[in-house]
Parts: structure tokens; sequence; C-alpha cells
């Protein structure tokens, strides 16, 4: 009885704080316009200079590790809606640079390309790429260098200016940060990121000439010029090919002036044209599922950057992503099986470890490296589930993801088929053939399951048209084969709204295997005059075999035929 009673009451609730919800969201829409929607953000303004930053790395890992994470759990509105969240709702608001189809429109931040765009597989393995990489007709000229630390490294000049920054594998793992380096870059890019140019290449020591007055920090830490003998060192301690050669990472210096890294969290306050926080930016919500697919775990801020460039006489910040080499199972020190399952400083799973004795296992612990593959790390999709991953810090903008920006992020994923992916692969320029093949087949899988975790929650019914009363619209669920072996099926409903969404009665529900659906005729629109009422709602679900996936609603024009929003 008392069960009964709980149920009932919890019943009530949910449906008052639906009611509610609905209500404090109708009443925060804009009114629907009939107009364009918004593609691009004014973020490219004439700006002064900002001062660089340099956070420290040791305090910035303790606030994104301690601090930020306590705060959330306090957080009074994150409270308030946690208890929304039970019933189906988000804990955070959403994302605050949408428009009005729930899109993120190109910014200095973000470039729309595969997911809205025919894309090829060589456009996607091109990547940012706009020429053949360092110039191997002329000596290269070694201005800097990196000797400390595990994987050592240096910066050339070669014959055309450029400068670039080369990297090498960890030792005994030939190949594996290299490849994995270059193919999440041309990913990332495809997807939408700011990324440098990063390539795969292969240099003999005659290339390489040591300019003047070279500064350097020796193994026993004293600062000093660096000499000839001191560059052989470095290269002494990377694995060469069998010609004696060697294959590094070189990435191209961005263009601009260096600005330091962005941080996950709020704005940069020197920067006028940075006015979203950047924990609600989608882009950097939805980050977290397109890691996730190339388990890119070392998303703290070092490896992001802001330049301060100049283009069509303005100078403003351009946000970048970098670094890519722990990915795909690599890692500083060669392949880390804790890496996307655990944070670096994860006090939950270590309390849970301590509490059971040692009786539960880790995931992590059940993994094995791909027989015969030395090239490849811990990568793979059987165990792999999307909301599972954990980078290797607590991260601000992913601790505000919610479905809708999953969902955003899984249909650019989806966006990539098995030809884009083996094209992106091929410039990673494994040793292995093998090792290509099962790195492409891995991220299909996993793409797969990220598509169909996310189009369980969220509607694939997306890129709609409204044409002479006609909606046409593409299931994303089924052309790009998430569901096999399931026909889907479609219901609508049908109003004519007024702008302010007032509704001048609804269908009922309709049930059609078809698209596109034919709704001019419709008893809603034909009861309703468009001058008092200029749009015409469309909700529509989507059964693949199971069940009704929520809905996703539609508003058209009646006059221009423009889809004016999408809301899901």
């Amino acid at each position: 009885m008392a069960k009964t009673r709980y149920r009932r009451a919890r019943r009530a609730l949910a449906v008052a704080l639906c009611i509610g919800a609905g209500i404090a969201a109708h009443a925060g829409e804009p009114p629907l316009r009939d107009g364009p929607v918004v593609w691009h953000s004014d973020d490219r303004r004439d700006v002064e200079a900002p001062t660089p930053r340099d956070p420290n790395i040791l305090r910035s890992g303790v606030d994104a590790s301690i601090n930020r994470p306590i705060g959330r759990i306090f957080d009074p509105a994150r409270l308030v809606r946690g208890v929304g969240s039970w019933f189906g709702g988000d804990q955070v608001g959403p994302a605050a640079n949408i428009n009005s189809l729930g899109e993120v429109p190109n910014s200095t931040w973000f470039t729309n390309r595969i997911g809205l765009f025919p894309m090829s597989p060589q456009a996607a393995a091109r990547g940012p790429l706009t020429g053949p990489g360092p110039d191997a007709t002329s000596p290269w000229t070694v201005v800097g260098a990196k000797t400390e630390g595990v994987s050592p490294g240096f910066t050339i000049e070669d014959g055309r200016g450029d400068t670039y920054f080369i990297k090498f594998d960890p030792p005994g793992y030939f190949g594996t940060a290299t490849a994995a380096g270059v193919i999440s870059g041309r990913l990332f890019h495809a997807a939408g990121y700011n990324v440098p140019v990063d390539i795969v290449t292969t240099f003999e020591r005659r290339q390489l000439v040591l300019a003047d007055g070279v500064e350097f920090t020796d193994v026993l830490g004293h600062e000093r010029i660096m000499t000839v003998v001191d560059l052989d060192s470095v290269l002494s301690r990377v694995e060469r090919l069998p010609d004696g050669s060697w294959r590094a990472l070189a990435s191209r210096r961005l263009d601009g002036e260096w600005m330091g890294p962005f941080d996950w969290k709020a704005r940069r306050k020197d920067d006028p044209n940075d006015l979203v926080n950047h924990e609600d930016r989608r882009e950097l919500r939805g980050l977290r599922m397109l890691s996730a697919w190339m388990c890119h775990f070392d998303t703290k801020q070092g490896n992001t950057l802001d330049m301060y460039v100049e283009e069509d006489g303005r100078r403003f910040l351009r946000h970048y992503l970098i670094d890519f080499a722990s990915s795909l199972g690599s890692a500083a020190l060669g392949p880390y099986p804790m890496a996307c399952h655990e944070y670096t400083l994860d006090i939950v799973r270590s309390f849970g470890r301590a509490v059971s004795l040692g009786t539960k296992q880790d995931l992590w612990r059940e993994l094995t490296l791909p027989e015969g593959l030395e090239q490849l790390g811990y990568f793979e999709s059987t165990k792999f589930h999307p909301m599972a991953f954990k980078p290797m810090e607590p991260n601000t903008a992913f601790a505000n993801f919610t479905d809708r920006d999953g969902y955003w992020a899984a249909k650019i994923i989806s966006a990539f088929t098995d030809a884009h992916i083996e094209a992106a692969v091929a410039e990673g320029k494994y040793p292995s053939p093998e090792a290509a093949r099962y790195i492409s087949r891995t991220l299909a899988e996993r793409r797969d399951k990220i598509a169909r975790y996310f189009f369980d929650r969220v509607s694939p019914l997306d890129f709609f048209r409204y044409e002479d009363g006609i909606l046409r619209f593409h299931d994303l669920g089924a052309e790009r084969g998430i569901y096999p072996g399931q026909t889907p099926r479609y219901r609508y409903r049908v109003a004519a709204v007024t702008p302010e969404r007032g509704r001048a009665g609804r269908t009922e529900w309709i049930e059609t295997a078809q698209r596109p659906i034919d709704i001019a005729g419709s008893d809603a629109l034909g009861a309703a005059p468009a001058t008092e009422y200029p749009f015409v709602q469309v909700e529509l679900q989507a059964n693949f075999g199971e069940r009704w996936i929520h809905s996703v609603t539609v508003y058209a024009a009646r006059e221009s035929g423009l889809v004016v929003e999408v809301d899901r």
C-alpha cells in the first residue's frame, strides 16, 4: 500500500515538474520568426591582443580534479535540476550557443563540416593540410629542442621557412603515438574543430643543421647552448627505421601569436568576443563523445590553444585543440589500459576498490592488447560504452553534457562512413596494414555504438524541409545502418500555431511507414487562417521495432516554407 502511494506521489510530482518545466521553457522561448536561421557567430570582431595565459599545470590539475567537482556537487542550480533529472530531465541547462535548429553556428571555435555537408574521404584524409608537409628537398634547421621527459623532440624550420615541432613515438612502441596523433587530428578536423597540421614524416640525420645559440635543458637540469653532440644524443634515444632514418610526427606551428590555452570553464575576460561560458558551448560539451570515440583522454587545458590571428584586416582569437598522440590506445609511455576508464586521480573508483577489498574487477584490467600488433594500444569496441569514457582529469564542459549534446555529436560521428575512416587512418601510415585495418574496424564499431545509444534517446529524424505542404526529412537511424533488420515506422500530429506557439487544435497521431509526409490537407491547417496562425507545428516520433522514440517537433512558416525551429 505504501509503495503504491509512493508511486502515485512520484507520478504526480513528475507530471507537476514536467508541466512546470514546459510552462517555464515556453515562457522563456523567443517567438517564432519567419526568417533565415543563424549560421554564423559574430566573434571575429577586431580586438586588442589579450594577455597570454600560462596556467600552472599542477594547480589547474588540482582545480579540475578536486575543486570543481566538489563545487558541482553543492551547486544549488544543479541540485534543483537534479530532482527533475530523476524524471528524464537534465541536471544542467541546455547549450547556450545553438541556433533554432539545435545546431552550432560557425565560429572561431567550430566550423560545420561532415555533420552538415557532404565530404569526400579524400577531404577527410587531407584535413587542414594545404601542402606536402615539411620541405624535404633542403636542410631542416633545428631551432629548439626538448630533451627532458619521456618523449624527446625538437623544433625545425624547413626550406620554405615553415616551423614544425618534431615528435617521436615512445621507446618500444614504434608507430603508436605518431599514427594516433595524425589520425585523430584528421577526424577532429573533419568533425569541425580547429586543429594544427600534423603529418607523419621521415628524415635522415644529414637533413638536420643545428642553428647557432639554441638553448636547451640537459639531463642534469642545466640550461646551456646545444651542441651537435647533444642533438645526436636526442636522436640516439629514438627508434630508427631499417634504413637508418627516423619516423616522426611533424606538427606545423599555428599562424598567429600564442595566447596560451583556453579554460573549459567560464570565459576569457580579456576577449570581448568570448560571450558564452565554455562549459555551455555545445561543441565543447559534445567533444566528450568525439573524445570517447577516439579514446582521446588527454583533454587537459594544456592541449588547447588560443591564437591571436589576423583575417580580413581584423585581429581576434581562434581556438584550437592540439596534441592527439594520447588517443586510439596510445599514451606518453606506451599502451595504458586505464586510459579512458578512470581519471588520474579518481577518488570514487579508488574508494570503491578499497570498500570491495579487491572483489570487484575493474573493466580496464580485463583488456588485452591486439595480438601480434605491437603498434597498437588498448583500443577495442566489445567492452566500449559511450558514457563510461573518462578523460585524464574531470572536464567542466564534459560535466555539463546532456543527451541533446550527445545527439549532436552522434550525428557528426555517424556521418563518417567506413571509407572516411579508412582514408583518415591511412594518413597514420602504420607500419603494418593489419594495424590500420584493426583501427578502422574498431572506430567503425565504436561509431555505431555511440549512434545507437543516442539515437535511442533523441529522435534521429533530421534535416527537415517543408515544401508545398510536404515535410521531408532524413531518418539517420535507417540511412546510416544503426538499426539493421528493422523497418522504421513513423507517427505524427499537426497543428497550426501562433508565433508564441499557441495552437489552433491538433490532429490525432497518424501512423505511416512512408517518407516524406503530406500535411497540406490537414484539418488543423484548414481550420486555422494563416494570418492568425502563420506557422505549422509537426510533432514526429520514430519506432525501430521496440518503442516510440521521444518526439522531435518541427516548426515551419506557412508563407515562406522555411523550417524555423526544431525542438528535441
